[in-house]
């Protein structure tokens, strides 16, 4: 659920620059230089558009680094939350899809309707981008960072469907459920997740067929959607639609290394909830939570909240997740067959923390070390003494010789709330960042530092004693100062960051939005006292609209200062899946991988919960940033 659950976050920052359309279509476009993908005749359906130009900072806007002169060139992905959609653990009945009182809901990311497609997209982002080259260089991108939300509930199945797809070579099944005498599956469909059941319930059907009604804001019809929920969307039928995206397909891998991030979906229960596992609280390690694991590997799969809770959504949370088992009798399920590999995987447990096989043989940070792509661990084998003895998952890495990456773990893991989706950063952590950082330094070395939480999400209060004093990302938002920050009393990492020149910037998703901010420091107003200064960059979510991800180059200017050159990429998948398009009721639904993600991508601009401006303004999406960084000597070599 994060990138809605946050605190009204701020619209990003506007930075000057000039937007400049290209002129020249390529034959094969890569990025969004070359083309984009909007809807530019206000109709709610895509279209190729024309491409965008880089917006500079700090220098002249037709500058442009030296072809020769790249020292990194880089891919940032970010929020797969690939969904098993048919999963009995989800909670989509939370979701005010359902007619509720309140027009506020802070479950509104607990059901999407273009959920099922979620592998394909991945699958298709990982297609465009592994020959990608930079624009402005010619250098192909030499490793992948995946900022976290990598899975969407900590499951088993959806952890190894991302792993599996970065690495490629293997064929992903996302139809899940093992039909049983007790459970079978749903006659006549492979598809056993929530759909619209007639009842105002929420749900969004794509069938035309089952002459069925949508869910509030799920119809075809613009003027229904209009009078039902404000928003003026068209969410077309695609018939067959999840019988088409649960056939397996063979993925192609990312080929090149790729290093993981942790994300609070990662580790809780749809982004939110601890309560799987009792611990880690420091070194005492996880315990599975037995009703839990029932639920998740079981066969009845809720769909609507119980009558007694029908309108206190936030009341019935609180109680699910203290004890589920005692509500799941009183609510309106789905019969679906069962799954052990959807289980629910410990954060960092070599045996699982006692769950059920297949979670016994290893906890999420474990799975990474079960791959056929490099490296092994994909970062988590370069973990500190500390973080493996406090089951953390943070790290550090030199990708070139002027050049530190570090990767933080910023869940929350123990907030003592239901809800616990934004971050903090422990004491141990945040002492073994500012260690690493002054090494930097000393090897006359550049940091860019990696995590899941942007700073103004970097926010929650930990009940691990363990963790104590904990930190935060900043002590104001200078974007919107109504978006609250928590005022700790300890050093932020806005602080560190600014006392600290080397760092260049720090690259973020969770809020599935683009946006890039330039941290001043002494020059902020209110002001944070430092030397250095460093630009925030933060990008889409693949689970939602625009479905974008990014090219990351740092490139020596030749003239003794750096730039960092960003690009934004959209998946694979064509603009407009197809279908008949006469009084834009119905889509055609496909088999094929590509048209599958692009689907999903239009159901994604038509989900009134989203946003339809997280595809950001100009500059927060391809830019070139002139540093004020000098470039180390020897800075683009590999490490010997």
């Amino acid at each position: 659920m994060s990138g809605r659950l946050r605190a009204t976050a701020a619209a990003a920052g506007v930075l000057a620059g000039t937007l400049l359309v290209a002129t020249t279509a390529l034959a094969a476009p890569t990025t969004t230089l070359q083309r984009t993908i909007q809807d530019l005749n206000g109709d709610n359906i895509l279209e190729f558009a024309p491409g965008e130009d880089y917006t500079v900072i700090g220098a002249p806007p037709n500058f442009r680094p030296p072809r020769g002169g790249s020292i990194i060139n880089f891919l940032q992905l970010s929020d797969f939350q690939v969904v098993d959609e048919e999963s009995p653990a989800r909670v989509e009945f939370l979701d005010f899809t359902q007619r509720g009182p309140s027009p506020l809901n802070p479950f509104s990311a607990a059901y999407r309707p273009q959920e099922s497609t979620s592998p394909q997209t991945i699958e298709a982002m990982v297609r465009a981008a592994r020959n990608t080259t930079s624009p402005v260089t010619g250098k192909q991108l030499e490793l992948t960072i995946v900022t976290g939300d990598n899975a969407d509930s900590q499951q088993y199945n959806e952890t190894r469907w991302f792993i599996d797809t970065l690495d490629g070579g293997k064929k992903i099944d996302p139809n899940t459920g093992i039909p049983t005498p007790a459970c079978t599956a749903t006659p006549g469909t492979v598809y056993d997740g929530v759909r619209n059941s007639g009842e105002l319930i929420g749900y969004y059907e794509p069938d035309l067929s089952r002459s069925r009604e949508d869910g509030d804001g799920y119809s075809p019809n613009r003027q229904e959607n209009i009078a039902e929920t404000g928003r003026d969307v068209t969410v077309r039928d695609f018939p067959n639609l999840f019988e088409r995206d649960n056939q397996p397909f063979q993925a192609v891998g990312i080929d090149m290394p790729w290093y993981s991030a942790f994300g609070n979906h990662d580790a809780l229960i749809q982004g939110n909830s601890a309560d799987a596992y009792v611990g880690p609280f420091g070194p005492s390690g996880e315990i599975s939570n037995p009703a839990f694991q029932s639920i998740a590997t079981g066969c009845l799969k809720p769909s609507r909240l119980p009558p007694a809770y029908a309108g206190d959504p936030e009341g019935f949370t609180e109680h699910y997740f203290s004890d589920p088992q005692s509500l799941i009798g009183q609510m309106e399920a789905v019969v679906v067959p069962p799954d052990p590999r959807r289980c629910l995987l410990a954060k960092d447990a070599a045996l699982g923390g006692g769950a059920p096989p297949p979670c016994s043989a290893g906890g999420w940070i474990q799975q990474h070390f079960k791959t056929s792509g490099t490296p092994v661990g994909h970062g988590f084998a370069n973990r500190p003494p500390q973080a493996v003895a406090n089951h953390d998952g943070y790290y550090s890495f030199s990708p070139k010789r002027s050049l530190r990456f570090i990767v933080l773990d910023t869940v929350t893991d123990e907030c003592g709330l239901p809800v616990c989706s934004e971050g903090s950063v422990d004491d141990t952590q945040f002492e073994w960042l500012r260690t690493e950082i002054g090494h930097a330094e000393s090897s006359n070395q550049n940091v860019i530092v990696f995590s899941h939480h942007t700073l103004r999400t970097t926010r929650f209060p930990t009940i691990d004693p363990s963790e104590q004093p904990v930190h935060y990302g900043q002590r104001v938002d200078r974007e919107n100062p109504a978006n609250p920050q928590n005022p700790g009393s300890t050093e932020t990492l806005e602080e560190l960051f600014c006392n600290h020149p080397s760092v260049l910037a720090h690259v973020a998703g969770h809020e599935h939005e683009n946006y890039v901010r330039h941290h001043t420091c002494a020059a902020d107003q209110p002001p944070t006292p430092g030397t250095g200064d460093f630009w925030e960059i933060s990008t889409a979510a693949h689970i939602d609209w625009p479905q974008q991800s990014r090219m990351i180059e740092l490139v020596d200017n030749g003239d003794g200062t750096m730039s960092l050159v960003l690009t934004i990429l959209d998946h694979a998948g064509p603009a407009n899946p197809g279908g008949p398009s006469a009084g834009e009721e119905q889509g055609q639904a496909s088999d094929q991988v590509l048209d599958i993600a692009a689907t999903g991508r239009e159901i994604s601009y038509n989900d009134y919960q989203a946003s339809r401006g997280a595809r950001g303004d100009p500059a927060d999406r391809n830019l070139i940033i002139k540093l004020g960084r000098p470039a180390s000597s020897g800075a683009g070599l590999p490490l010997p």
